[in-house]
């Protein structure tokens, strides 16, 4: 049996350090105390909330009426090239492993915060590359049914910064087998130090934040696309400019709402500053966004994923 704590603050177990209390709080180290949480969530009629490393959320001031989730699953298997991972496993720490296993794939993500499960689902990416395209199959226990599935890529809907377990919240993933290439340990391990370093200087790690607040935009304008390659010496990807870019060139660095401000080093992370609110942190994200459409004509949307907030509001910022 697990145990369930009752009105746990929540911001301790987030990024942001932002958020009010849980109704009940509890722990799964196994997919069978998943299944007794989410059991347990059903016979009291609340909703349920699945909290990783906390990295990505924003939770409301007024906390979660219902009953949260935490992932502490953290087995690793590796077979060859196969390696299986849990959710709660860190992603870095994992990336690090297989480097130490010298196998290559995952150099690219190397320093993004939080854990195997929320990097599956929110399909985490950097430098070109995303989660996606090493995960050959995910495991995902469907919170109505309890069943437990597994979902090849070409079933999980991997999209830029998306995938099918974030679309629909009923798929809670459990585990992932990522397959691999074979390198020489000291090369891969060099690689994910150079991403580590080049993560470093763009961003301070140690601020409060949940790194990238908004997903880059896919831009139609090809003046706004010739006037970001010729200002960065970069080309586009897939047509998408970097939100922190449209963010600096709109002039808003150090732009503050209470103790929300907009990074002064990466414009495109929206720091908590002291004892900011989540109230302050919505309102600083209106302000950008609006700002940036009056600029720059694009409309920004948020990678960040929100809790506790009235229905829409629960998926992105409300506008």
């Amino acid at each position: 049996m697990i145990a369930f704590q009752e009105h746990v603050p929540l911001a301790p177990f987030t990024s942001l350090k932002i958020g009010g209390p849980a109704r009940f709080f509890t722990t799964a180290a196994s997919v069978t105390e998943l299944r007794e949480a989410l059991l347990f969530a059903r016979e009291k009629g609340l909703p349920f909330g699945i909290l990783g490393g906390g990295s990505n959320l924003l939770v409301s001031d007024d906390g979660f009426r219902g009953v949260i989730i935490r992932l502490q699953m953290e087995g690793v298997r590796r077979s060859g090239c196969e390696i299986e991972a849990e959710a709660g496993v860190d992603l870095t720490g994992l990336i690090y492993r297989t480097a130490d296993w010298g196998l290559s794939g995952m150099e690219s993500l190397a320093g993004i915060p939080g854990l195997l499960g929320g990097a599956v689902r929110g399909n985490a990416g950097a430098y070109g590359s995303c989660i996606g395209e090493v995960a050959a199959t995910v495991f995902a226990l469907h919170a109505e049914s309890l069943a437990l599935l597994a979902l090849e890529r070409e079933d999980c809907g991997f999209s830029y910064r998306s995938s099918r377990f974030k679309l629909d919240p009923r798929l809670i993933v459990v585990s992932a087998l990522l397959v691999l290439s074979k390198g020489e340990p000291e090369a891969v391990r060099h690689k994910v130090e150079g991403t580590i370093a080049k993560r470093t200087a763009r961003h301070l790690q140690c601020e409060k934040s949940v790194g990238s607040f908004f997903m880059n935009p896919v831009v139609t304008d090809p003046e706004l696309i010739r006037r970001f390659e010729t200002d960065q010496q970069l080309r586009c990807r897939e047509s998408r400019i970097p939100a922190g870019w449209l963010i600096d060139q709109s002039g808003l660095r150090n732009t503050r709402v209470g103790a929300a401000m907009v990074s002064a080093l990466h414009a495109n992370y929206l720091i908590n500053t002291g004892e900011a609110s989540a109230d302050e942190m919505i309102r600083l994200a209106r302000l950008v966004k609006s700002r940036v459409r009056d600029a720059m004509g694009v409309q920004l949307q948020e990678e960040v994923s929100c809790l506790g907030f009235p229905a829409p509001e629960q998926q992105e910022v409300p506008r």
